[in-house]
């Protein structure tokens, strides 16, 4: 018989993978430093160098639900930004206003993903 303290085979692999992604945040809010931030600003959709494209990747990784994201409105825009938000109608929740330009939603979506992880925009 198992004592009541021990864990099970699930809960030890629940615990792992939380671990992991905790630390992958922590890496990739470390890593998302202001010349990252600023290479984005520039130019949104690249080409990067090596760390910001290790940056793009992990933040394309993230989980789905809570994921800001760029929709398109019309044909050539205008953009917007919404939340991926399980139980909304089409379960995105679009946030007030929009964009002329694909770039500037696009900017605006990594400044919030990295106000998110990081807690700042500097």
């Amino acid at each position: 018989m198992r004592p009541a303290s021990a864990r099970t085979g699930a809960q030890r692999e629940q615990e792992i993978a939380e671990r992991f992604q905790r630390r992958h945040a922590e890496r990739v809010a470390r890593e998302f430093t202001a010349d990252v931030a600023q290479a984005l600003e520039h130019d949104p959709r690249g080409p990067h160098d090596d760390k910001t494209s290790r940056v793009l990747r992990a933040l394309h990784s993230l989980p789905v639900a809570g994921k800001h994201i760029v929709r398109s409105l019309g044909v050539d825009g205008p953009w917007a930004i919404g939340t991926i938000t399980v139980g909304e109608p089409g379960n995105l929740k679009l946030i007030e206003g929009t964009y002329d330009s694909y770039d500037d939603a696009y900017r605006e979506v990594f400044r919030l993903r990295r106000l998110a992880l990081v807690g700042s925009d500097s």
